[in-house]
């Protein structure tokens, strides 16, 4: 024993400072100070090592002193550093209080939480620690009691005290089950909160043999049920064996199939069984995990309300809508994501990363209704996400990513440069942050390769081009090979590549385009929700190939894989009318110059499909009233036009402004000649008015300079005003761009960020 400093000294000197904490709470630093730190460690070696006949202060009140100082300085250290835990340095202070306790003569002297441990470790000492059930029953104690303290000597002790329980009997014996599944719940709380996984086979080998002979309620059962599924699931998230997945789910399944859920596991169960199904849906993309998900979300949403209930059932539904295209679910996603952000404003636990998923959802519901104020929305819902979060907040570049792609959006809508160079330096900013990772990065990737190609939107530019694909490259090779997200990557880089190849002569990115689409097919699995679109991508790249080298059965492969996206999105889906319109553009091309009436029957039903975006029911009806006019069915073509005239208005929505409008409108400025040249043809003049006086807008005011000059015209001399249409409509043409739409995966946004909050 260390002589430096007198027991009796240090016994007065501390109970002193002891009665002055008594007296006064507030005055905590004396009872932290190094020299009072150096008392107490002098009495409890005292305390350990001497006889009951040493001279020195009474054993009983050193005892007492030495526990109910310990026991203050870890609830002064734990209300003081109560956002992180008590430091190192003060964290065994209530293991100290323990020990101490120990040496009571009297218990109830002791702090009330400690009573019944001290109590238990004097029987268990005077009897040799032989009794299995007592030892047991210590270490249920010490697990309770490191929760309440988040002692980790306690957690270990508890581990080490089960593990000698089990070894007092036989596996055979009636005890041994639940012995067992309680050294697998010491395990489970070393793993959750210390992250300690050395004995994680172990235990779920005992907690799976136990499982099947336990006797107990069911409410325990289910207890111990719901502590298997949990050891499962943390083995999986550090091996990823999908195994553990789903034999953690065969396993719980039964516990919450009855209605209801038997409490008081019901909570628990339908909490980790959705994080189950998560989890293999983001590995397998199996469709049927994810309803399974959020009917079990939607339970614990019914049974409490908490704010991150609502904030994962949005983050399911938002999945949902990406594989399914249900605008119910993208509306009900939002409204969860709403409320989530909601109840922590209310509650001041605001939570940055429900507005990320609003900003994704708005964003993504702009993309598919054209609704301008949810893409302002989107806008300013993200920039104040960002706003609220540090440099080293780890969801931050997540959020910069949803800005990124929000900004894209209206910069492509609008043409406007300063969202697109925001854009740029928000990309910017989120390369620059340090320890991105590689997957992280190759969104950011992506990002800056969607805006730099809209900067040649105006007119192509082959720098940037060359720099988009360049993005789109190295985003595909960060991933390692087998990632779920690699494949969908490499539909953008097709993208990137077919646009090279409509702008130029050069065949070596259309076959790098052909390869990669190859690579990606084979390794999607077909109920992937990203095949739809890399079957379109891949399919437009064939139609390019055989347009420049024809092909028969490049053109026939692609209306195959066009059948397998249409046949894998449901009927509604808003992108049906554009793989209609590329199936459409295919079939005419394997019709050999001869008039088509299987694309014509696609180009119809795309342009009759309400769930479309106006842009691809103008192109479709387009399409269809000119195979219309190509076989002569001119009646048939007057009522396709005026289905595409009549969507230029949801294009120029009122509510934007004049630059916006112009910007929508351009590409279809040849619209109207070009329909009421049709109705010229079919004899239907009325026709003809009633769609020049619909389509009369900024692009054909710049073109005729006055509708009413050509009304006129039209009442005195039909056949002339029909000749100006047609001149119209040949100058017009010369301004088309190609009517095969550039496709893009029908399950995540064409910006290319694809990464799901």
């Amino acid at each position: 024993m260390d002589r430096a400093m007198d027991p009796q000294k240090a016994y007065d000197a501390a109970l002193a400072v002891w009665q002055r904490f008594a007296q006064d709470e507030t005055d905590t630093a004396p009872l932290f100070s190094s020299v009072m730190t150096q008392r107490l460690e002098c009495l409890s070696q005292w305390l350990i090592e001497s006889s009951p006949i040493v001279p020195g202060p009474p054993r009983g009140p050193v005892a007492y002193l030495l526990t109910w100082v310990h026991w203050a300085r870890w609830h002064v250290a734990s209300r003081t550093e109560e956002t992180a835990g008590p430091k190192a340095e003060h964290a065994g202070e209530a293991d100290r209080a323990l020990a101490a306790s120990w040496w009571l003569s009297d218990l109830d002297l002791a702090p009330e939480p400690l009573r019944p441990l001290a109590r238990l470790f004097q029987e268990l000492v005077a009897e040799g620690w032989a009794d299995p059930e007592q030892v047991q029953d210590y270490a249920g104690l010490m697990l309770d009691f490191a929760r309440r303290t988040g002692s980790e000597r306690a957690l270990y002790e508890a581990a080490r005290r089960c593990r000698q329980a089990l070894g007092l009997v036989e596996e055979a014996d009636e005890r041994w089950p639940v012995i067992a599944s309680n050294l697998a719940a010491t395990v489970l709380a070393l793993a959750e909160g210390i992250d300690d996984h050395d004995d994680l086979d172990e235990a779920i080998l005992l907690a799976s043999q136990a499982l099947g002979r336990l006797d107990v309620p069911p409410d325990e059962l289910g207890h111990y049920t719901v502590q298997l599924a949990r050891l499962l699931l943390i083995r999986y998230d550090a091996s990823g064996e999908q195994a553990d997945l789903d034999e953690a789910i065969e396993i719980f399944s039964p516990l919450v199939s009855r209605e209801p859920v038997p409490a008081p596991v019901d909570d628990t169960a339908l909490y980790v069984l959705v994080s189950l199904l998560r989890s293999r849906y983001q590995l397998t993309s199996d469709p049927a995990d994810l309803p399974q998900a959020i009917q079990l979300q939607e339970q614990l949403v019914a049974r409490r309300g908490e704010q991150d209930d609502h904030y994962v059932l949005a983050q399911l539904l938002s999945r949902h809508f990406s594989h399914t295209g249900s605008t119910e679910a993208m509306d009900r996603s939002i409204h969860h994501y709403e409320k989530a952000w909601t109840i922590g404003e209310t509650h001041s636990t605001p939570l940055p990363p429900a507005l990320n998923g609003l900003a994704w959802m708005l964003n993504r519901r702009f993309e598919h209704t054209g609704a301008s104020h949810d893409r302002d929305a989107a806008i300013l819902t993200a920039r104040q996400a960002v706003s609220l979060m540090p440099d080293d907040d780890p969801t931050l570049p997540s959020a910069l990513g949803i800005f990124a792609a929000a900004l894209h959006s209206r910069a492509r809508a609008t043409g406007s440069m300063p969202d697109l160079n925001e854009g740029l330096e928000i990309v910017e900013r989120a390369l620059s942050l340090p320890g991105v990772a590689p997957t992280d990065r190759a969104i950011h990737l992506l990002n800056k390769a969607a805006l730099v190609t809209l900067r040649h939107r105006g007119e192509w530019r082959a720098a940037d081009n060359e720099l988009a694909i360049a993005l789109w490259r190295e985003a595909v090779d960060l991933l390692p090979p087998g990632h779920p997200k690699k494949s969908a990557y490499r539909i953008n880089l097709i993208g990137g590549l077919l646009d090279r190849v409509r702008h130029t002569n050069d065949d070596d990115p259309l076959d790098e385009a052909l390869g990669v689409g190859t690579v990606a097919l084979a390794e999607l699995p077909s109920e992937h929700p990203h095949r739809a679109g890399l079957c379109s991508n891949h399919a437009m790249a064939l139609l390019l190939s055989a347009r420049r080298r024809p092909d028969d059965e490049k053109l026939r492969s692609a209306v195959a894989l066009l059948d397998e996206a249409l046949n894998l999105l449901p009927v509604d889906h808003p992108n049906i009318a554009l793989l209609l319109v590329n199936r459409g553009a295919a079939q005419s091309a394997l019709s050999e110059g001869s008039i088509s009436v299987e694309a014509g029957r696609d180009w119809s039903a795309a342009a009759q499909l309400e769930s479309a975006p106006p842009s691809v029911r103008i192109t479709a009806a387009t399409e269809w009233a000119r195979n219309a006019v190509a076989r002569g069915d001119d009646r048939t073509a007057v009522t396709a036009y005026t289905l595409a005239v009549g969507h230029l208005t949801n294009l120029a929505d009122p509510g934007l402004e004049r630059g916006d409008k112009e910007l929508h409108l351009l590409d279809w400025r040849h619209l109207t000649a070009e329909a009421t040249a049709a109705a010229v043809a079919a004899d239907d003049p009325e026709s003809a008015l009633a769609l020049l006086d619909s389509g009369r807008c900024v692009q054909w005011n710049a073109r005729l300079q006055s509708a009413d000059e050509l009304v006129r015209l039209a009442e005195v001399r039909p056949d002339l005003a029909a000749s100006v249409q047609r001149l119209t409509a040949l100058f017009a043409a010369q301004d088309t761009t190609d009517s095969m739409l550039p496709t893009v995966d029908p399950s995540e946004p064409d910006d290319a960020s694809l990464h799901l909050p």
